[in-house]
């Protein structure tokens, strides 16, 4: 298998923070899915907890979009006990807080869309196969 360029990196990178966002964003249906520790967890895999990487395909609204979603992430988890049920999480109200940062981070990166997974790109190409396709109005 060929090396992956730095570049082809962070496009990979980006899709799979967008997909962390849909999930954040789409908590009702992925917080019943993965479960409470998996639902920060499938977040902090992609976006480390120390914060995120940098990244030459976001653009700096997306950065800082992407900021506001980990600072937000990072005090629910401080705030939350290490275990807990799913429905005394949805009952402390994070996820619908984390829910709206999370939906505009998602819809700003959403406006240039997903980059290839195959080969370099200047700008964003795709959005074929993404579940939230109809969420977003995305044709």
């Amino acid at each position: 298998m060929a090396d992956l360029s730095d570049r082809l990196l962070d496009q990979r990178l980006r899709n799979r923070v967008m997909e962390g966002l849909f999930g954040l964003a789409d908590w009702k249906d992925s917080l019943e899915k993965v479960g409470f520790v998996e639902y920060f967890e499938t977040f902090f895999d992609v976006v480390p907890y120390e914060g995120p990487y940098p990244n030459a395909t976001m653009s700096n609204a997306e950065g800082d979009a992407l900021r506001k979603v980990h600072q937000v992430m990072v005090e629910a988890c401080d705030a939350t006990p290490k275990t807990m049920s799913e429905a005394s999480f949805i009952a402390s109200g994070w996820p619908q807080r984390i829910e709206s940062i999370a939906d505009e981070a998602l819809r700003l990166m959403l406006t240039r869309g997903r980059f290839s997974e195959e080969r370099e790109e200047a700008a964003p190409t795709s959005d074929d196969g993404w579940p939230w396709r109809e969420r977003y109005n995305r044709h």
